[in-house]
């Protein structure tokens, strides 16, 4: 009797073509279309879903673990609606958030059981995605540079074509950065020196300032990894850090974005100061924000006011502080950290703070510890992790890196 193959069930056969589209469709979306995203997102959720239908995924499961204190802290703002004031904001969050109940373990999952050839693909259309909209945007700038520095020097960015906003732009192309020194991609490496070359033109001449921070404080920290290691190369270190203390004072002097926003930033925090008037200038509203987050957390330490009222609890703060202050601006501290210590209390923090501890233990290389670094950096400017972009890049590259990064020696 002639042997015949056991037909595959359905289910099986769907399964890589819901991974590689939403590996394809979140690489995509990110830069360009918040619908896309989604979409993506969904796939990658359902291939999960799928292939746990089929048997456990088991090359998912250290990613579980990882993704362990963001289920917690979801769980822990699902509690948050018992003493929440803002329901309608409540949900907003909630549903914002519900990849962290999943995204991670599901890109890491997507990534290890897709082809080769769907891997390269993701990676060439994140980039090209991103490439498109930077580059669009700096030419734009350099087509009308006087409308572009106007909008520099009042502490705004350059409006970035396609609508996504300058810092969780800034934040996908550092991050982009670390994929480029991480995940496999077409070409050899002159592309890939190609790529990162057009990333650093579009960072500094666009002067996003929080992908500037990212960049420049990850290079210092894994400058300082490679001279532990072998603490003869402290010469070259030096070297670098005294080559970096030149070219940085004459990028300021001679890249107009970039004196721009310094001499915006001596303004701004001259402002900062008792008596001092807070205007729109992001720095002096965001270190106020800071104090006036201090003295509202310190009335509900353990669980916080919830995310949802974040802004309020800051706002009956404000007036008390020392500074001159129209309602209208008044704003969060756009630092993650402090907004879960606020929101979600000491609880909120140390869940936080474990995914941290767990992730550094991970002994997957420098890729791994330099995109730790980048994202801690990213998350005291901005709290990228209550908007659909951060979340979504944060998760779905933790989980890319996680599954592609092979485990390697201290």
């Amino acid at each position: 009797m002639a042997y015949t193959q056991k037909p595959k069930p359905k289910i099986a056969q769907t399964l890589p073509f819901l991974g590689g589209g939403g590996l394809t469709g979140v690489a995509v979306g990110l830069s360009t279309s918040p619908s896309i995203t989604s979409i993506g997102v969904a796939l990658l959720g359902a291939h999960l879903l799928g292939s746990a239908i089929q048997k456990p995924p088991l090359s998912s499961r250290g990613a579980w673990w990882l993704s362990g204190g963001f289920v917690g802290l979801y769980l822990l703002q699902g509690l948050s609606w018992f003493y929440t004031e803002d329901k309608a904001q409540w949900l907003v969050e909630m549903r914002v958030k519900i990849p962290f109940l999943f995204l991670l373990p599901a890109a890491a999952h997507a990534w290890t059981t897709a082809s080769e050839g769907v891997r390269r693909a993701t990676h060439m259309l994140f980039h090209g995605a991103l490439l498109v909209v930077g580059l669009a945007t700096l030419t734009r700038l350099l087509i009308n540079p006087k409308w572009a520095l106007e909008e520099i020097y009042h502490s705004r960015y350059v409006p970035m074509v396609g609508g996504i906003s300058h810092i969780y732009y800034a934040g996908l192309v550092v991050s982009g950065l670390v994929f480029l020194w991480a995940l496999p991609l077409w070409g050899g490496k002159g592309l890939r020196i190609g790529i990162a070359g057009a990333y650093l033109v579009i960072l500094h001449g666009l002067a996003l300032r929080t992908g500037l921070v990212a960049l420049y404080g990850t290079a210092v920290g894994m400058l300082f990894l490679w001279v532990i290691r072998q603490p003869r190369r402290w010469p070259w270190a030096l070297a670098a850090v005294g080559a970096g203390a030149v070219a940085l004072p004459l990028l300021v002097c001679h890249v107009p974005p970039l004196r721009q926003r310094w001499e915006s930033l001596r303004r701004d925090m001259a402002t900062y100061r008792p008596g001092g008037r807070i205007t729109h200038s992001s720095v002096a509203r965001r270190l106020a924000a800071m104090e006036a987050t201090w003295v509202a957390f310190q009335k509900a330490p353990l669980l916080g006011v919830g995310m949802a009222d974040n802004h309020a609890a800051i706002a009956a703060e404000i007036p008390k502080l020392p500074y001159r202050w129209d309602p209208e601006t008044y704003i969060l501290p756009h630092n993650q950290f402090l907004e879960y210590a606020l929101g979600l209390g000491l609880v909120g923090l140390v869940l936080f703070g474990g995914f941290w501890v767990l992730a550094f233990r991970q002994k997957k290389g420098l890729a791994w510890v330099a995109w730790l670094m980048v994202w801690l950096l990213l998350l005291q400017g901005e709290a990228f992790l209550e908007r659909q972009v951060g979340v979504t890049m944060f998760l779905w590259g933790t989980g890319l890196l996680w599954a592609h990064l092979k485990p390697k020696p201290s």
